[in-house]
């Protein structure tokens, strides 16, 4: 049983390294202007969800991470993690800028990324208030 328990732990702590790695990439691949580096590390059938857009499948996914690279330049503040088996949800800021206004956005938002046997994600579903946004995602690619 000690093996066992062991072996989950070691399942967690693999999750938790690939989401502190990809939020990384993220916050770089934004500096960069390159969403390609934050691509990487989703499977080509990703599913993504928030409030405002869904996307299935990698070109959806690049549509809308080219668009989101284009209209603002942000980072991703993580505050606390909790992952169970492949699962793990995010409590983080979404603190950026809106280009095309110069406005600064700051969003409270969790995400719930799922991970694949491949070691990339297979999805991601960000949940947050959406009064004070929706002027600034009514135009990203999957828009509802």
């Amino acid at each position: 049983q000690m093996r066992t328990a062991a072996g989950a732990g070691a399942v967690a702590m693999q999750v938790e390294r690939i989401v502190k790695i990809a939020i990384m990439e993220y916050n770089s691949a934004m500096r960069a202007e390159d969403p390609a580096r934050w691509l990487k590390y989703f499977t080509d059938n990703v599913e993504r969800h928030s409030p405002y857009s869904t996307q299935q499948g990698m070109q959806a996914f690049a549509d809308y991470y080219a668009w989101e690279f284009e209209n603002f330049e942000a980072s991703w503040a993580t505050k606390r993690m909790i992952i169970s088996g492949s699962v793990g949800a995010v409590e983080f800021e979404w603190d950026a800028v809106h280009k095309p206004s110069g406005t600064p956005v700051k969003v409270d938002m969790v995400a719930v990324v799922e991970l694949a046997s491949s070691g990339k994600f297979q999805s991601i579903n960000f949940y947050y208030g959406t009064a004070e946004h929706a002027d600034y995602f009514a135009s990203a690619p999957g828009a509802k």
